[in-house]
């Protein structure tokens, strides 16, 4: 153990990209040591050199499908720093269709990641968790409680995360570890580039900010999220001003969610 663990830590899946990455710098910059789970791709070799400018870092190359890797990643965590306080889930991004678009495979490595993957990594951090008086925040997604035909797969995980994160919450009032999960909406990453441009062919404009436009109107939103929208809710809720939150399960959506 080093002088590292006198820092908080949190450890974060898919930190290498989008949410994960801007929650990384976030919690860095309020003072934590970060445990950064992404495939082992350069997104990641970027992200931890640059989260190293800024805090403590440990980069774990990990392939979040595979549960068994579970206790070895949180562990690999606790070597490095001595302790783990926040774990957040945020790895998992599912790919999109209809019914018959999508295979069993599709729905297999969706739920391994997502769903077996958050499942696996937080019961493996959990006796850690317990010990620090900490907390475990999930990304499931609006698509819990706004069904979508094109995204079959993320909104069937999603809702099942919120199940999870609600049961697992009486646990966690016990143990000490406050729970919460967060459904985000459209946020403006990578993947929602990707559906704008395929919007904007299909519409035949080829124009991506009026596809913006367009999808903001059809959705009833009030604009597109920022990946710092999400990540400074997370800190809110690992911080003091957010310890009575717990077993919540949190819509940032700019409206997304119609109903109650």
């Amino acid at each position: 153990m080093t002088n590292l663990s006198q820092k908080p830590v949190a450890m974060i899946t898919g930190g290498s990209q989008g949410i994960g990455r801007e929650t990384a710098r976030t919690l860095a910059a309020r003072g934590y040591a970060l445990a950064v789970a992404a495939l082992d791709t350069p997104h990641l070799s970027d992200a931890v050199a640059e989260l190293a400018t800024l805090t403590d870092v440990l980069a774990i190359p990990a392939d979040l499908a595979d549960a068994a890797a579970a206790p070895d990643l949180v562990g690999q965590v606790v070597a490095r720093f001595g302790r783990l306080d926040a774990l957040i889930n945020c790895a998992g991004a599912t790919r999109r269709g209809t019914l018959l678009d999508l295979g069993d495979a599709d729905w297999q490595h969706g739920f391994a990641v997502k769903f077996f993957g958050t499942v696996a990594l937080t019961r493996a951090a959990w006796p850690h968790l317990a010990e620090a008086k900490g907390s475990a925040i999930t990304i499931a997604g609006a698509l819990a409680h706004s069904p979508s035909e094109s995204s079959l797969i993320g909104g069937t995980i999603c809702a099942a995360l919120l199940n999870f994160n609600k049961a697992l919450a009486e646990t966690g009032r016990r143990d000490g570890v406050r729970v919460n999960a967060i459904n985000p909406g459209w946020i403006d990453t990578g993947r929602l580039d990707s559906l704008l441009q395929q919007r904007a062919r299909d519409a035949g404009h080829g124009d991506l900010d009026r596809a913006g436009r367009e999808m903001i109107a059809d959705l009833k939103i009030t604009r597109f999220g920022q990946p710092g929208d999400v990540a400074g809710l997370i800190a809110f809720l690992l911080s003091e001003a957010g310890s009575f939150i717990h077993g919540a399960a949190i819509d940032i959506d700019g409206g997304m969610t119609k109903g109650l």
